[in-house]
């Protein structure tokens, strides 16, 4: 019975997220980098991150940011025409937990496509040179078994003109706000985060988001399996997503971790499912994940943490 409620939430969860045309897709939002997920590990639990304690926390959930007192860095290929990367690292001091990250994916709109731009902008060729890029700190703090964080982003998106009246030069800056909170719960934890939040009278493209989430882990035999669940809301659309995990360490320091995710999809061309997997070895972690599109096309994501 202990146990009910959570299976329940992740059964209810993982039905919404492989879920197709249920919905129309999310409405046009921007900058870019704000769409694309930071994390190779996130990635392959199909973005299900606001319950996730991650090296990457600092885009999406402040209050799990991780004091990883190194630094991690993320690399993702679309196509020849998009690439992302992200460098991010953590530490504690005192009673605060710090964090930082930047975020930037450059690729070439297409000529005739107009601005917010959709991620599957990054696996079609395109002509006209443009780049997003996200700064973001933040911090948190524990009082009474719930974590509360801060943090704030500061994106910019630059875009080349095309030919043709609809397709100007192009240059959005945003100052946007993010706020987190995380507590114990069935043997997990809970999670809920109110992310971009910025004067809506300012721009109609920011996507300013609030997801609530909970992830659990359990040890079975030499195994470690987890999963984790995810709701949000953007723009009047309910979001799920969810993932597992299944680890197994075969020496102090070294392990190995295989995941799956499904999500809801926010626009067209995308596909719910996703894969991945990490190599832990002493104080350096390996991630991937393999995220798939319409039309048999696909993106890379590698990720590199050194403690």
């Amino acid at each position: 019975m202990r146990l009910l409620r959570p299976f329940s939430l992740t059964a209810l969860t993982l039905a919404l997220a492989t879920s197709a045309g249920a919905q129309s897709y999310t409405p046009a939002s921007g900058p870019l980098v704000l769409l694309l997920p930071t994390s190779a590990r996130l990635t392959g639990l199909g973005n299900a991150g606001v319950s996730m304690r991650d090296d990457y926390a600092v885009f999406y959930n402040p209050a799990l940011i991780n004091p990883s007192n190194g630094i991690g860095g993320s690399f993702t290929r679309y196509s020849s025409n998009g690439t992302f990367g992200a460098l991010t690292s953590g530490a504690t001091v005192g009673p605060l937990t710090y964090g930082w990250g930047v975020s930037l994916v450059d690729f070439r709109a297409r000529n005739g496509s107009s601005y917010p731009f959709s991620p599957t902008e990054l696996t079609s060729s395109g002509t006209r040179d443009a780049l997003s890029v996200n700064a973001a700190a933040g911090a948190n703090f524990t009082y009474k078994g719930f974590r509360t964080g801060l943090g704030v982003n500061f994106t910019d998106d630059r875009v080349a003109a095309g030919t043709g009246a609809a397709n100007e030069a192009r240059h959005e800056s945003y100052l946007l706000g993010n706020l987190g909170l995380s507590h114990p719960l069935w043997q997990g934890t809970a999670a809920l985060a109110l992310t971009n939040i910025t004067d809506r009278n300012t721009s109609r493209h920011v996507p300013t988001q609030i997801a609530l989430g909970w992830n659990r882990l359990v040890q079975v035999g030499q195994f470690d399996v987890s999963w984790t669940t995810q709701l949000s809301e953007r723009d009047r659309r309910l979001g799920a997503a969810a993932g597992a995990e299944l680890g197994y360490g075969w020496i102090e320091g070294w392990s190995a971790v295989l995941r799956a995710g499904a999500h809801r999809e926010d626009y067209a061309g995308q596909r719910p499912l996703a894969v991945g997997g990490t190599l832990n070895a002493d104080r350096l972690t390996f991630d991937y994940a393999l995220e798939f599109f319409e039309g048999n096309r696909y993106a890379h994501h590698i990720a590199v943490r050194w403690r």
